[in-house]
């Protein structure tokens, strides 16, 4: 019987979800008949965990981050909890789980696992130059610019912003995920542009400031190199937050997307298009924007989506009649 690895938790800001998507794929992979090691690397060799732990119903503060150290990473790859596995599958969602360290990681000990590359993820949670390669591709997305930690917002600057972003701006880290940090604004108020860069500078030392496009909210996942029905996203008041990922009831999902065929066609294209430029493998999520002339705008690839009870991918593979234990097996055998 083979023993596969379910990494979850981390030291991101999205530790909480991770456990919460981690959880949810061993159970699945346990059903199928696999012996499953729940590992938090955050705890190093000594990762292993037996039981669900509690989960607040927000983000972890700082503080809460500050008990861990990346360092931590390295003892419990090298570790026999790790090694000794046939097969990693990695959900530790954000920073030192999406953006190639732990692939990186993996890759230097020669133990397999299930997703894109190091190179695929980095590039992926990298959003700016993903954005370029998306260009490149022929792949339409947002305008946008980067603004690093410590730059004087002096009038002219703001300025220059609200000239370039008319119809508002949506600021966010440019290396994060799960809308963690994430502002729209469209007042055009200098006032609420500092703000905003400001917040996304807390969790990332540059921030992206992309032009907001008004309209429909879209979602294609792939797994194994085949799309699966799109989904439109519907939060119930305001735009899709952290708490309206995560709070069941927060937020209407459709699926499949009610889309004309040509448009429906075309978008998912357009994911395949950018999951192949990044190098990505196993499964990934494409978010898009659909603009009110029905043109579509690549936002990024998640290389590491969500899998909880809420989440996206599992609504999308449950539509074209895969539970996830399916989901999982696919992932499995395509590795």
């Amino acid at each position: 019987m083979k023993t596969i690895g379910v990494l979850m938790g981390g030291i991101s800001p999205e530790r909480y979800i991770s456990f919460r998507s981690g959880w949810a794929v061993a159970s699945a992979i346990e059903a199928l008949g696999y012996r499953v090691r729940r590992i938090d690397p955050a705890n190093g060799a000594g990762g292993l965990i037996e039981s669900f732990p509690p989960i607040p119903d927000h983000a972890p503060t700082e503080e809460e981050l500050a008990r861990y150290q990346p360092q931590a990473y390295i003892a419990c790859v090298t570790s026999p909890l790790v090694t000794e596995c046939d097969l990693v599958v990695n959900m530790l969602h954000g920073p030192y789980g999406e953006d190639g360290i732990m692939q990186t990681l993996l890759e230097l000990c020669h133990i397999p696992f299930v997703g894109s590359s190091a190179l695929a993820c980095r590039l992926a949670m990298d959003k700016a130059r993903a954005k370029l390669l998306f260009t490149a591709a022929g792949v339409p997305t947002p305008a946008w610019l980067t603004l690093d930690q410590g730059t004087e917002l002096t009038t002219e600057l703001l300025g220059e912003l609200r000239q370039q972003f008319r119809r508002g701006m949506v600021v966010k880290p440019n290396c994060g995920g799960s809308t963690i940090g994430i502002s729209i604004v469209t007042s055009g108020n200098f006032d609420d542009i500092e703000m905003a860069l400001q917040t996304a500078w807390k969790f990332d030392r540059t921030a992206l400031v992309e032009a907001y496009i008004p309209g429909r909210e879209l979602t294609v996942a792939i797994v194994a190199g085949r799309t699966l029905p799109i989904t439109e996203i519907i939060p119930h008041d305001g735009f899709y937050d952290y708490a309206h990922k995560y709070t069941p009831g927060m937020t209407d999902y459709v699926v499949p997307a009610e889309l004309d065929e040509t448009i429906e066609e075309f978008v998912a294209t357009l994911a395949l298009s950018a999951h192949q430029v990044l190098g990505c493998s196993g499964i990934t999520r494409v978010d898009f924007r659909l603009d009110e002339d029905g043109s579509p705008w690549c936002l990024e690839v998640n290389t590491i989506p969500g899998m909880t009870e809420t989440s996206l991918v599992p609504k999308a593979a449950a539509a074209a009649g895969m539970s996830l234990g399916q989901l999982c097996q696919l992932l499995i055998e395509a590795r």
